[in-house]
């Protein structure tokens, strides 16, 4: 097996970058940004956080101990989304 999905660094950045100036978490200076297909619980603790700006948003979970697991985000120009999660949902449809 080859190795979970991961976002590129300068997209790992650009997540963290949104979260500081969106002030999401402001006492969590150590975010770490994981795919959401590494995350073991339920869908239903998905939620979207909205650019206060209007530039975009990230769909994903915060577990409130550092680690925003990331399922797919629009900010600016670039988009991305865990593969892994979207084969699944495929799969299911």
């Amino acid at each position: 097996m080859g190795e979970p999905p991961r976002m590129n660094e300068i997209q790992e950045q650009l997540v963290i970058d949104t979260i500081r100036k969106n002030g999401w978490w402001e006492a969590d200076p150590g975010i770490h940004v994981e795919v959401w297909s590494n995350f073991r619980l339920s869908a239903d603790l998905l939620r979207n956080y909205l650019c206060k700006d209007g530039s975009g948003y990230i769909r994903g979970y915060y577990d409130g101990a550092s680690t925003l697991y990331v399922k797919k985000f629009h900010l600016r120009d670039e988009e991305w989304t865990d593969p892994v999660s979207s084969q699944r949902e495929e799969a299911i449809s």
